[in-house]
């Protein structure tokens, strides 16, 4: 069985899960980080000045997109993961039919599925359902924070008609933690495993990696391990919640 994460943008499954994914790794299950927003900018097209800013933030310039994969590349070593890209745009860099941005600003980012993003979903769904292999475990973001993106990927996840499981996406989860219980649903098992210290180191280093994306969350490395750490030790980061588990599955392990 292959374990597949999807991962809205390059450091979501590497950020929300990655002391999991280390661990499973290190058990010997076959982990696979699937990225969907990870297509470029269309070539010479103006950014929007919410995208500029971000690049500026970054310290990327225009080739923001190519390397943040380059990074999510070196993370997916780190934990031992294969990596595999779509090649969606980030919603940054994406239009409407009309031409006008689909995010303008930071309020932008925290919007339900776009009602003219519909077809995006449905070639997206059809893209993962042409990957996916009989035994497969699919696990989609929880969309803890709300993020148009997140919502994206959980709707094409859905659609595949899979027995999904979901993770909670980090920060998101101890920045927003009543969403939590808002979102489960009473049909979902939450399956919780141990993360090991070096798991923790595992996803530390994995994060790391990330060099662009400190700035977005921390003021520097130092500060984010220190919050994964704390993270970690409140017992985030280690469950994956379920669909309808069958009383055979009472047992279901993770690793």
């Amino acid at each position: 069985m292959r374990w597949i994460y999807l991962s809205p943008h390059f450091d979501d499954v590497v950020l929300s899960c990655g002391g999991l994914v280390c661990e499973q790794v290190r058990a010997g299950q076959s982990v696979q980080v699937w990225t969907i927003c990870a297509g470029q900018p269309p070539a010479g097209a103006p950014l929007s000045g919410f995208a500029q800013q971000l690049h500026d933030r970054w310290q990327t310039g225009p080739e923001a997109a190519l390397i943040r994969r380059l990074e999510d590349e070196a993370a997916g070593r780190v934990l031992g993961a294969t990596t595999v890209y779509w090649d969606l745009p980030d919603c940054i860099y994406r239009r409407l039919p009309d031409g006008s941005f689909l995010v303008n600003g930071e309020d932008d980012l925290w919007q339900p599925l776009h009602p003219q993003e519909t077809g995006v979903a449905a070639a997206l769904s059809a893209w993962l359902k042409a990957g996916l292999l009989p035994d497969d475990q699919l696990v989609a973001p929880m969309t803890l924070g709300s993020h148009v993106d997140h919502h994206l990927v959980r709707a094409a996840a859905e659609a595949t008609g899979r027995r999904l499981a979901y993770y909670a996406d980090y920060p998101y989860a101890i920045r927003h933690p009543q969403a939590l219980h808002a979102l489960l649903r009473p049909s979902w098992q939450a399956v919780c495993a141990s993360i090991s210290s070096e798991g923790l180191a595992g996803w530390q280093m994995a994060v790391a990696q990330h060099t662009s994306q400190i700035s977005t969350f921390w003021h520097g490395p130092d500060e984010m391990r220190a919050a994964l750490a704390q993270y970690w030790q409140a017992g985030g980061g280690a469950c994956l919640w379920f669909e309808s588990l069958c009383k055979k599955e009472g047992s279901f392990q993770l690793f």
